[in-house]
């Protein structure tokens, strides 16, 4: 009588034993198998720049530009409140400065902090339009620092021109 379990008995190719398949019938499955991760591969590739065709890199650096600029208004949102006393002292004595720019300066502050989460959460998709400032001026300094260094623009992108 011969045991089951011995080395030789083909149905136990998993324990170590002889070949389920010969090499012969191996063959076309793993062709197969290749065939198919090559197209699967070739397929995510053909896809993807099927996407990055339909997405202009235009859309893409708003995108960015979106997440950064709720990203530096979350943070700084806080600085519209001396920002707007500056600009009420020039106008008006300083307890009036204080009293109505303080108040204008938090509530617009409060305004472009929760502008900033709502950008950092969304900025993968364009709204409003094409990526557009809930709050202008974009940047909370802008007005008083100008517009960006050449260097630091993406040439590609006139931010002017995007949201119009």
């Amino acid at each position: 009588m011969v045991c089951a379990l011995s080395v030789d008995n083909p149905t136990l190719a998993g324990l170590g034993g002889g070949s389920v398949m010969s090499p012969r019938r191996r063959t076309p499955i793993i062709a197969a198998a290749l065939i198919v991760t090559l197209l699967v591969v070739v397929g995510s590739a053909t896809r993807a720049g099927a996407d990055d065709v339909s997405r202009k890199r235009k859309d893409v650096s708003l995108m960015f530009r979106k997440l950064g600029r709720g990203t530096l208004n979350v943070l700084v949102g806080w600085v519209e409140i001396p920002k707007n006393i500056a600009l009420r002292w020039k106008e008006t004595d300083p307890f009036t400065a204080l009293v109505l720019g303080g108040i204008e300066g938090t509530a617009w502050g409060f305004a472009r902090t929760v502008g900033g989460f709502y950008e950092i959460f969304s900025f993968p998709f364009p709204y409003p339009d094409n990526y557009a400032p809930l709050i202008e001026p974009e940047f909370i300094l802008t007005p008083l620092w100008g517009e960006p260094a050449p260097f630091m623009t993406d040439k590609s992108v006139n931010p002017s021109e995007s949201f119009e």
